[in-house]
């Protein structure tokens, strides 16, 4: 046996000992156990809750008494249903005093209910007098019940759990549970001989199976024959799919132009690839000089590539719109987002307002502060008269 059963307490529950009899073989006069020198202890068996075609062990402990003159020629120990011989050991040796010995018996049954057996033995003493020994034992035979059934948990990176239960009395051995695909096998996994009411589980990959039905089959035998439980299961698609943002945004203005540089960021688990950034003409918006686009390539999932536009502005827009084109899981995807101006033409970046440059000017919007021109033509005033003071000090 294998599995749970394979592992039931060596000693099972011990059967009722009713009583010691004697009886007559072959017209000699048999006599008591206790005349006889030899009784049965006790019987167990095992398993202690056998099932139809289950193979049943009932170990009987014969002994000699410590008190008997001689040993006792064990010839035959036998279990008995009604009068049929259902197991048997023959020629077991000679038990002398105070001896004892196990004799295991081997049997099935074909129909469940209660079985009244007998242990008999029989045996010889040394001056020849022929001795026979009964003891009772009843053992309760359940129906067959082959009950087994799989269940999933829950489905976590790129995995699932299998569960298999045994809900009958039967042991499963040669386990195994084949995951496939429209009747194409994907992944097969291995378990350990279940006993009754046990369960095992194994976990299968399912980083290739997203938004397929997965069938699991459990075969698993019992008593030789081949049984199977199977189960279907959807498996979700645990994946974001690549999505292209425009990320720390920075603004130059020159000569009614703004570039426009920043971060193009993916913000999904999956890979986008061909990334292209155009800037899209309005009224008041026009591809600049000298890049209106700007092609990235590949963008691995959550990482990010920088990027370089151009836009002509006339008039007071409020926004750059930026046209961004990917691929990504094999489908091109576009969209438009709009980088904000103020309404001198420029984004407002983090540190202040921004102050129109003038026309020429190649400051950043970012870059080192300016000063008024009153206060510019205050000290260029300043530094004239000082010069000319110079001048004069120097002439004297």
């Amino acid at each position: 046996m294998t599995g749970g059963r394979g592992v039931r307490p060596a000693i099972a529950a011990t059967v009722t000992l009713l009583a010691v009899t004697s009886v007559l073989v072959g017209g000699i006069s048999a006599v008591s156990a206790q005349s006889g020198q030899i009784v049965v202890n006790s019987t167990t068996v095992e398993p202690d809750d056998p099932y139809v075609g289950e193979s049943v062990t009932v170990r009987a402990t014969v002994s000699n008494f410590e008190s008997s003159s001689g040993g006792v020629d064990l010839r035959e120990v036998t279990l008995r249903s009604g009068g049929v011989i259902v197991a048997e050991a023959n020629n077991l040796g000679t038990l002398g005093p105070g001896g004892s010995v196990d004799v295991p018996l081997s049997t099935t049954f074909a129909s469940a209910g209660e079985k009244q057996l007998r242990v008999h033995v029989s045996g010889r003493q040394e001056n020849g007098n022929v001795v026979n020994v009964e003891y009772p034992v009843i053992v309760n035979v359940d129906r067959r019940d082959v009950r087994a059934g799989l269940s999933v948990g829950d489905q976590t990176n790129d995995t699932i759990e299998v569960e298999l239960t045994n809900y009958g009395n039967t042991d499963l051995s040669e386990v195994e549970i084949v995951a496939s695909v429209n009747d194409s096998e994907v992944a097969r996994k291995y378990t350990a001989d279940l006993g009754p009411d046990v369960n095992r589980s194994v976990v299968f990959d399912t980083a290739d199976l997203s938004d397929q039905v997965v069938q699991f089959t459990a075969t698993y035998v019992v008593d030789g024959e081949t049984y199977t439980s199977s189960l279907s299961e959807e498996i979700d698609d645990e994946s974001v799919p690549g999505e292209i943002q425009l990320t720390s945004i920075e603004t130059t203005r020159s000569a009614g132009t703004v570039t426009i540089q920043g971060d193009a960021a993916n913000v999904g688990n999956t890979d986008a690839s061909s990334v292209l950034l155009t800037v899209k003409e309005t009224a008041n918006v026009s591809h600049g000089s000298p890049s209106g686009g700007y092609f990235v390539g590949r963008v691995e999932a959550s990482e990010f590539a920088t990027f370089d536009v151009t836009a002509q502005l006339s008039g007071e827009p409020t926004s750059v719109p930026i046209e961004v084109s990917y691929i990504v899981d094999g489908d091109r995807v576009t969209t438009t987002q709009q980088v904000p101006l103020d309404a001198s033409g420029t984004a407002p970046v983090a540190g202040g307002p921004q102050s129109d440059q003038g026309p020429g000017s190649n400051e950043s919007s970012s870059g080192g502060s300016q000063l008024p021109l009153p206060i510019i033509g205050g000290v260029l005033v300043i530094v004239v008269v000082g010069g000319v003071g110079i001048y004069r000090w120097r002439q004297h």
